[in-house]
């Protein structure tokens, strides 16, 4: 059985040979509103950074993988042609106008033209159509002129006989057409008429490319293909059994792989090989935006991009992977596919769809009688069964017919050693078929078992196994007539298995394998019991869970599981290999549901999705070439609106680049040359100097940074594309330079701040120091100075205290002279008074009587009492003492006072000694009474008012 399937594949294949792709192409549409430009593109180029340049109605157009950018000329006219030059720079023409783009000073694309510098005379031209690169010159083709250019030197202008039409350009040949004369060459600046070029005098030529090693293959626009050896014209034949119209073409390429690729006026896309077969043709049917192509190109990866009339359209021409979808006819989700000859049907959730693998163009049609539900597909025996919603039909004259009542087929499984019986797995549990020339037939259901079966495998020993997905399995045994079920054994985590939900089954290399929830398990029927098989096991994950496997006749497995969509090798020694980066990007466009792959044979494979299906080519490898990721745009987001500081060329060639501290706040714009699938390629950035590590991959294309310290940094920026290569790492340079406070200069003016204020501050201390001496000094003067008053002061004080001392002294001396006066005048009081007392005794001794003799000599004795009590002598010297205590006051009042009485002066001496009355008297040697009169008298002759003291007015004089 094995042997006829991998006969009939290579039989298959043979079939398909000339087959570009089994279903359509993966084509990515890009519309007007997405590109932002005109709906026509006349021109595809591509740079050495993998950057793609597209001539547009509306400007240059350029795509670097994540972001569209226009550039419009300065006259705003139709772009018709591109071309990028050895020196960087993006030639364009356009109407009545041709010139360059190239990076102003922030890397943003500038247009120059050449046009102003050419002479009046040559101005008037209609379209540059083409434009190529020679001899470092570059040619600007027009209908009229051929002007060349280079750089920093004059414009040479080129003016034929005739009428040109459109150029070419191959092996380092220049050629063009000239209208009534033919197919000439370039050569020293003169157009030159190639031997047999008069053949196309009057056809026009789409495209001249090179056919092998001496002849070129020559593709017109409306008169066919012809080869061309240098010297004659022969015709090229193009099998059109699948193009029934003329086909009108606008311009043509030679592919990497040495076939051809035609942009046609009316369709679309057709791929020829060299021998004229048709490999391909896509047109709008088959998911272009147009049938119109006006221009294509082939990237560094293979992909061929068109120029549409209304958009632009790239084709993954060496992806293995095609379509088998609503563009060929499928309609609904794929659940089934199964092969029989050159005849493949596939079944979704709509019906049974058909085609014939060897039609020129490959249509789907739905097989009557089969809408609905289509689960599972199986041939027995020749014929083809169908598992349908409906229950179990059998597929007979391109009509599908009910075999049995019986609702909701899943699956159909032949009885070992008996071909003629069937298991049919319903929603309701299992039943017998039998198989006859007519199909199948419905014998009886069987009893005991009531589960929806819809995966089910007889193992080596004959015992039927089904797995329930949210149960576990079901081990099932019949009598040897098939009549009913002898035993029913159920497994589940009990058993071994690491849950009793998503327990599925797989026959591979002959035996059942259980992948369960994580791990891949075997049934150990010694033991009765499920382990796991560590061989298969340790491919995946250990949280991986598979959800389906199948084995092709060379013992690949495909798989698809919870995670990934892959394929398992096994070499000569039986070592197993897990490969999955070419079906990386299959995960999300599978049929969640059910999943579904179906080996058509070793190259051919499908898995069911969401949409229809896809293919895989098996013998189609696809070389995963390198591709470069770019860095865009570094812009400052320091500010409200974002500034641009470098892109494009400029910022690829910046190093060392120094940013103000005023623009530390950075975003970076990056991209990837890789355009399948370009919203699914990651990114990982890392900032040296800021970043610890490499980010998480993620799909946003920019990156930002905000208040950056001073310092060198390294921005790094790599891709992961959707098969898992990693580009290398795109890096730039830069410093943030420190705020102006923290320069260099500022630095260098702190430094001289800081000398001069050391400076002010060595002067300040050295003022201060003289300053403080000189307070030191004055402090000292000033001490000094306090010292010499305070001696003085002290001097004073001494002299002050002496002559208080002498003061004292001299009162002291007055006191003892006063009291000296005092004791005389109290001793003179005292004696005149005891005088007088003896006076007047004696007196009374007289007044009583007595002898003579006695009385004489008492007289004598008063008289001589009279004498002392009035004796001057004693006057003089209380005179001498008084004026010498008090001041000469004696002689100042005589002074003064010239009148005054001797009487009156002693009354004024008694009074200055501040005598009473009495005492006054009795020193007066007179009456109380004649004290107050001669003080009267006194009053008068001083002059003294009323109110005056006497005694005080001798006090103070």
């Amino acid at each position: 059985m094995r042997l006829v399937v991998l006969l009939l594949g290579v039989i298959a294949s043979t079939a398909q040979a000339q087959h570009y792709f089994f279903g359509n192409p993966i084509i990515r549409n890009y519309k007007p509103e997405e590109f932002k430009g005109g709906i026509q593109s006349w021109g595809i180029v591509q740079d050495d950074r993998e950057i793609l340049y597209i001539a547009n109605n509306f400007g240059l157009l350029e795509f670097d993988g994540a972001t569209w950018n226009l550039y419009s000329s300065k006259k705003g006219t139709k772009v018709r042609s591109v071309y990028v030059g050895g020196d960087g720079r993006i030639y364009i023409g356009s109407q009545a106008d041709f010139g360059y783009f190239a990076p102003d000073e922030q890397g943003t694309l500038q247009y120059f033209s050449l046009v102003d510098s050419l002479p009046e005379k040559h101005r008037n031209f209609d379209e540059v159509w083409r434009i190529y690169e020679q001899g470092g010159r570059i040619y600007f083709f027009t209908f009229k002129n051929i002007y060349s250019y280079k750089p920093g030197k004059p414009i040479e202008v080129i003016v034929p006989g005739n009428p040109l039409e459109f150029s070419f350009q191959v092996n380092k040949e220049l050629y063009s057409l000239v209208w009534g004369q033919g197919l000439s060459v370039l050569e020293n600046h003169r157009l030159r008429l190639l031997p047999g070029g008069d053949f196309f005098a009057y056809k026009q030529i789409a495209s001249i490319l090179p056919f092998d090693k001496n002849q070129k293959i020559i593709f017109t626009i409306n008169d066919g293909v012809f080869l061309y050896d240098g010297h004659s014209v022969t015709p090229f034949k193009i099998d059109q059994r699948q193009i029934k119209e003329k086909l009108i073409i606008n311009q043509a390429l030679l592919l990497k792989d040495g076939n051809y690729a035609l942009a046609t006026q009316n369709k679309g896309l057709v791929l020829l090989n060299a021998e004229g077969q048709l490999l391909l043709n896509a047109t709008l049917e088959d998911g272009l935006l147009d049938n119109t192509i006006h221009t294509l190109y082939q990237d560094t990866q293979e992909n061929i991009w068109l120029g549409l009339n209304n958009g632009i359209s790239m084709v993954e021409l060496s992806s293995p992977f095609s379509r088998i979808d609503g563009t060929m006819g499928i309609s609904g989700t794929g659940y089934a596919a199964n092969q029989k000859g050159n005849t493949l049907y596939l079944g979704t959730n709509s019906g049974l769809f058909v085609t014939d693998l060897t039609a020129p163009k490959r249509r789907f049609s739905l097989v009557p009688n089969s809408t609905g539900q289509v689960y599972h597909l199986n041939q027995l025996e020749g014929h083809i069964f169908m598992g349908h919603h409906n229950g179990p039909y059998f597929i007979k004259d391109g009509k599908a017919g009910l075999m049995s009542p019986e609702n909701g087929a899943w699956e159909f499984v032949p009885v070992p050693n008996q071909p003629d019986k069937v298991i049919m797995g319903s929603y309701k549990g299992i039943s017998l078929l039998a198989s006859s020339e007519d199909g199948l037939h419905f014998l009886h259901k069987f009893k005991g078992l009531e589960e929806s079966s819809r995966v089910l495998e007889f193992d080596k020993n004959g015992e039927l196994w089904m797995a329930h997905g949210y149960k576990g399995l079901f081990r099932i045994m019949f009598d040897p007539k098939l009549e009913k079920i002898t035993s029913i054994k159920f497994y589940n985590s009990k058993h071994g298995l690491p849950s009793n939900q998503l327990v599925n089954m797989e026959k591979i290399k002959g035996e059942l394998i259980f992948p369960a929830l994580y791990g891949v398990y075997r049934f150990d029927k010694s033991k009765d019991r499920f382990i796991q098989d560590k061989e298969y096991s340790k491919l995946f994950a250990p949280n991986e869970h598979i959800i389906e496997m199948e084995e092709d006749v060379q013992g690949n497995i495909y798989f698809i599981s919870d995670q990934r969509v892959g394929r398992i090798t096994v070499d000569r020694f039986g070592k197993l290999t897990l490969q999955d980066h070419l079906f990386r990007n299959l995960r999300e466009q599978l049929n969640d549901d059910l999943s579904f792959i179906q080996v058509l044979d070793v190259n051919n494979v499908l898995f069911g999705a969401k949409e229809g299906f896809i293919h895989y080519n098996a013998a189609r490898a696809k070389p995963l070439l390198p591709f470069h990721t770019r860095l865009a745009q570094v812009l400052s987001i320091s500010n409200e609106a974002d500034s641009l500081l470098l892109s494009g060329r400029k910022l690829d060639k910046a190093t060392g680049t120094e940013l103000p501290y005023a623009f530390n706040s950075l975003r970076f714009v990056y991209a990837s040359s890789f355009f399948e699938k370009p919203e699914k390629t990651q990114y990982q950035y890392f900032l040296k100097n800021f970043d610890t590590r490499w980010s998480d991959w993620t799909t946003k294309t920019e990156k930002e940074y905000t208040n950056l310290p001073e310092g060198t940094y390294v921005f790094h920026v790599r891709a992961r594309n959707i098969y898992g290569t990693i580009s290398e790492a795109k890096r730039f340079e830069f410093v943030v330079n420190p705020p102006f406070y923290r320069s260099k200069w500022a630095y260098t003016i702190y430094t001289l701040l800081g000398f001069l204020l050391l400076g002010a501050a060595f002067y300040q201390v050295d003022k201060r120091f003289k300053t403080e001496k000189r307070r030191i000094l004055l402090d000292k003067e000033r001490k000094l100075g306090q010292k010499e008053i305070e001696i003085r002061q002290i001097t004073n004080q001494s002299e002050q205290e002496i002559d208080r001392l002498r003061g004292e002294k001299f009162q002291a001396e007055l006191d003892h002279k006063n009291r000296e006066l005092t004791y005389s005048t109290i001793h003179l009081i005292n004696k005149n008074e005891l005088l007088n007392n003896v006076k007047l005794e004696l007196q009374e001794i007289l007044k009583n009587g007595g002898s003579i003799a006695p009385q004489e000599e008492l007289k004598k004795i008063i008289r001589s009492i009279d004498h002392n009590i009035t004796s001057e002598a004693d006057w003089k010297q209380f005179e001498l003492h008084f004026n010498h205590v008090h001041g000469d006051f004696i002689h100042r009042l005589q002074d003064r006072f010239p009148n005054l009485t001797p009487q009156e002066i002693k009354l004024s001496t008694y009074l200055r000694l501040n005598l009473t009355t009495k005492d006054i008297a009795q020193l007066l040697n007179i009456s109380v009474r004649g004290v107050e009169i001669s003080r009267y008298r006194l009053r008068k002759r001083l002059c003294l008012d009323r109110s005056e003291n006497l005694t005080d007015f001798m006090l103070k004089f």
